[in-house]
């Protein structure tokens, strides 16, 4: 897909969302199907199936489901890998939503919401589909951050949502009403409840609390004997760098296919992401 493509699907998305126009997408499947493994966890956490309201204890290695609502405790921390490369961590006293999943990879689509009620998740988008209606959109309160193939962090606590860009490629928007702001890697902004969010600052050593509470508080360590992960991330990383000449900024290009799958105790996962802190 030409850049100018990959720019035009990204409007089109972005647009829909300012708009409340539905992008064109695919049903969803009556039953919930895997989407990914636990691949750490931290602390008590637990996972709401659809259809139940009653919470369930979650597990290392257990599958992650479309729309499962995670959530952790006061001093808990969960990582997740889902079969597109994706990676999911959700910092203390967090819940999250999977509201839609889609994965055909023989047509290149990719569509995934997520809900976050509250607290902190770190989402590495590893890898970009081109299909038409692919995206990657995390909803937090009124505003939504489009994440196609960039490395990001998300909070929402009280009166205010904030998106930082910690990736070293791959460009992040963030919406909130009626505004768009693009926060390239290094940058944060943050939108109080009701209000645009502000202009795009850069991180260093004056950035706000929040920020540094988000950075913090959603890196998860893995599990000892996880070389595989840490082998994984670095392919990620030097892909989202390697963006053949013409592709759009932000390091948005087509990802190669994964290598074979490994083995269930060590999943091909992705653990810190793509700038170390």
């Amino acid at each position: 897909m030409t850049g100018q493509g990959v720019r035009f699907r990204e409007c089109v998305a972005v647009l829909g969302l300012l708009l409340g126009i539905a992008v064109p997408g695919w049903a969803q499947q009556q039953e919930p199907e895997a989407i990914g493994i636990i691949t750490t966890i931290r602390g008590a956490v637990s996972v709401e199936h659809r259809g139940s309201s009653v919470p369930a204890q979650l597990a290392v290695r257990q599958p992650l489901l479309a729309y499962d609502a995670i959530g952790t405790g006061a001093h808990a921390k969960v990582k997740a890998l889902l079969h597109d490369d994706t990676m999911l961590a959700m910092g203390p006293q967090s819940r999250m939503n999977i509201d839609e999943y889609l994965h055909a990879p023989d047509q290149q689509v990719r569509r995934m919401t997520v809900h976050l009620e509250r607290g902190m998740l770190r989402t590495l988008v590893g890898r970009a589909f081109s299909g038409l209606g692919s995206t990657f959109v995390i909803r937090a309160g009124t505003a939504s951050v489009i994440a196609n193939a960039a490395y990001c962090i998300v909070w929402r606590h009280g009166q205010e949502t904030g998106v930082v860009n910690i990736g070293s490629a791959g460009a992040v928007s963030f919406v909130a009403e009626g505004r768009v702001v693009i926060l390239e890697p290094g940058f944060y902004s943050i939108a109080p409840t009701g209000k645009p969010p502000g202009a795009a600052e850069p991180t260093g050593a004056k950035v706000p609390p929040a920020v540094r509470q988000a950075i913090g508080e959603t890196e998860v360590e893995d599990d000892l004997g996880s070389a595989a992960n840490e082998l994984a991330e670095q392919e990620i990383e030097e892909e989202l760098r390697a963006c053949p000449p013409g592709s759009p900024p932000g390091g948005i290009c087509p990802r190669k296919s994964p290598p074979a799958a490994l083995s269930p105790a060590t999943p091909p996962a992705v653990t810190s992401g793509a700038k170390r802190r």
